[in-house]
């Protein structure tokens, strides 16, 4: 396997751009590859206009994904830990039975969060346990 330079996203609750992608707003983002299997999450991540990506993020366990195919903007976001729980529950993925025992979600939170993006068109949402940046997609992938 080939090695891959990667960095994993901040995980600060509530924090704004968490792969520290400069002028995020000026990225596009694609669904390049999605492993049921491992629940994995590759997105294709293009700078302006370019046809080739100048980044990918790859999303870790994911449970849930609400996006179209492709969309403007890159500013990936962690939301709440309460809006991670109301979405699981929304969407059928817990129930809401969790509510009468707040202490029991915190460890959902601690391995699910809910990553968001603020783009012009679109409703991204993506409940996933990690976010990583990566240079280059993993051979096996492509």
């Amino acid at each position: 396997m080939k090695a891959t330079a990667q960095l994993m996203a901040k995980v600060e609750l509530n924090s704004r751009n968490v792969f520290n992608i400069s002028k995020p707003a000026g990225y596009r983002c694609q669904v390049f590859h999605y492993h049921r299997k491992l629940s994995r999450l590759y997105l294709s991540v293009y700078k302006g206009q370019r046809n080739q990506p100048a980044i990918y993020i790859l999303f870790s366990d994911v449970a849930y994904i609400e996006a179209p195919m492709s969309w403007l903007g890159a500013d990936f976001s962690i939301a709440s830990k309460q809006e991670c729980i109301d979405l699981m529950i929304d969407v059928g993925l817990i129930g809401p039975a969790i509510r009468q025992f707040p202490d029991a979600y915190a460890s959902i939170t601690d391995y699910a969060r809910l990553y968001t993006v603020n783009s012009p068109n679109s409703v991204i949402r993506i409940i996933a346990s990690s976010g990583t940046l990566l240079r280059s997609i993993p051979s096996e992938i492509l």
